[in-house]
Formats: structure tokens, C-alpha cells, sequence
């Protein structure tokens, strides 16, 4: 009776021996999946910033077409004294402007952190969507609220 061999070494195959573990050792435990707040906080930051940025950005064109200062300014060819009956509302438009161009910024950074490292991607590629079309909606409802008040 012959034994089976290896055609390219001559050696009979066999099973490898079974290894123990160390005594008082547990398995290694399997890997944790990534934490998705990276990519949640992104996309919570950039809803924040659209929200409040398109909200305020109605209520000052609102503000400047039914007073009737936008047109003043216009007729006086830019002269920055027709905007001083609503320069409170102007003021809180410029803060809002601001405020939420550092936290969409901000919502945009996170955004593409967290699809860089792949913590949260969904959150993070709809983070960077809503961080790069909040500015449009808000200049897109502003001008129609201020078209439609003047």
C-alpha cells in the first residue's frame, strides 16, 4: 500500500496540528465598527446653519421690501442712508450671514472629513450637500420674498 504524496516534494500532506491557546486568554474580540458622529454632527451643523440662514434671510428682505428701503436704495443709487429705517434689520441679517458662514463651513469640513475617513458617509456626503446649497436657497428666497414685498 502506498501513501499519498505531493507531486512537486515527495512529503505526505497532512492536517496542521491544533495550537492552544494561552491559558487565562480570551479570543481576540472582533473590530468595532466606526462611529458615525463625525457625520451626524456635520449634517446636523449644516441643517442648522440652512434653516436659520434661509429663515432669517426672508424675514430682512421681508423687512426691507415692505418698508419700502430697498427701493429707496436702489432710486438713490446706492445711497446707504434709505437703509437706516431698517438698519436693526440689516444688522441681524449680516450676523446671521456670518454665523452661519463659519457653521457651514465648519458643517462642510466635518462633512468631508467623514467621508474621508469613512465614519458616517451618507451623513457626511449630505452634510456637504446641504452646506453647498444652503447659500443659493437662502439668496433664492430672499430675492423672491423681496421682489414680492417691494
Amino acid at each position: 500500500m502506498t501513501s499519498p504524496t505531493s507531486s512537486s516534494s515527495g512529503a505526505t500532506p497532512f492536517a496542521a496540528p491544533y495550537v492552544v491557546s494561552a491559558p487565562g486568554r480570551l479570543p481576540d474580540q472582533p473590530a468595532r465598527r466606526p462611529s458615525r458622529a463625525v457625520g451626524i454632527a456635520a449634517l446636523l451643523l449644516a441643517s442648522a446653519a440652512a434653516v436659520a440662514g434661509v429663515v432669517v434671510a426672508a424675514m430682512v428682505a421681508a423687512q426691507l421690501g415692505t418698508t419700502g428701503a430697498f427701493v429707496g436704495w436702489v432710486d438713490g443709487e446706492g445711497d446707504l442712508s434709505a437703509l437706516s429705517p431698517v438698519r436693526g434689520w440689516v444688522l441681524v441679517g449680516e450676523i446671521t450671514a456670518w454665523t452661519c458662514a463659519v457653521a457651514g463651513l465648519t458643517a462642510l469640513v466635518l462633512g468631508l472629513v467623514a467621508i474621508v475617513r469613512r465614519t458616517g458617509r451618507g451623513f457626511g456626503i449630505g452634510a456637504v450637500a446641504v452646506a453647498l446649497g444652503a447659500p443659493v436657497a437662502a439668496v433664492a428666497v430672499a430675492s423672491a420674498t423681496l421682489f414680492a414685498t417691494s
